[in-house]
């Protein structure tokens, strides 16, 4: 087993003592911070992937393909395609930072 040691101000040590009290041991309540986090993550890309499908029935383009064309200049900036661009691009983001608490 792992030793991880932080250094807290003394208002936050006490908050996460109490927090591991509540959970019973730290490893429960880190796994349980992580779970939470891992879940936020996949509801945020679900939302976003409901806004993708939107543009992608709308203008029958898939994300990946649209945002190559984007990229390169293919395509013009009209409102909706720096919208849907944000989107995949917050998307993408997301979808990484979940593999890394995976």
């Amino acid at each position: 087993m792992a030793q991880v040691t932080i250094e807290l101000e003394n208002h936050l040590a006490e908050k996460l003592n109490k927090l591991v009290s509540f959970f019973g041991d730290k490893e429960t309540l880190f796994a349980s911070f992580i779970e939470y986090h891992k879940k936020k993550a996949e509801r945020e890309i679900s939302r976003m992937q409901q806004d993708l499908d939107k543009f992608e029935e709308k203008y029958k383009m898939s994300s990946p393909i649209f945002f190559e064309q984007f990229e390169s200049g293919k395509l013009n900036d009209s409102h909706d395609f720096i919208l849907w661009s944000g989107i995949y691009e917050m998307q993408l983001a997301r979808k990484q930072k979940l593999q890394e608490l995976i």
